[in-house]
């Protein structure tokens, strides 16, 4: 059986347009039982939209962290 560390690895090798895809998807399959209110959809239909176009960009985890120590300095 093919572990969830192995999915993950794959889904990491694919475009940025199907992560974006896939990650939209596994949202929405968390909220299947929960209705999402129009301003979530809108939302996380920007924020897929911004990831595909390269409009917004990914960072590391240690960027990140780096960011909100800064920012909490």
């Amino acid at each position: 059986m093919i572990t969830v560390a192995q999915i993950m690895n794959e889904v990491l090798e694919l475009p940025r347009s199907d992560r974006s895809y896939l990650a939209a998807k596994l949202i929405e399959s968390l909220d299947e039982e929960q209705e999402l209110s129009p301003e979530w959809i809108a939302e996380i239909g920007r924020r897929v939209q911004s990831r595909t176009s390269g409009e917004s960009t990914q960072i590391s985890q240690d960027e990140l962290h780096r960011d909100i120590e800064k920012i909490l300095a």
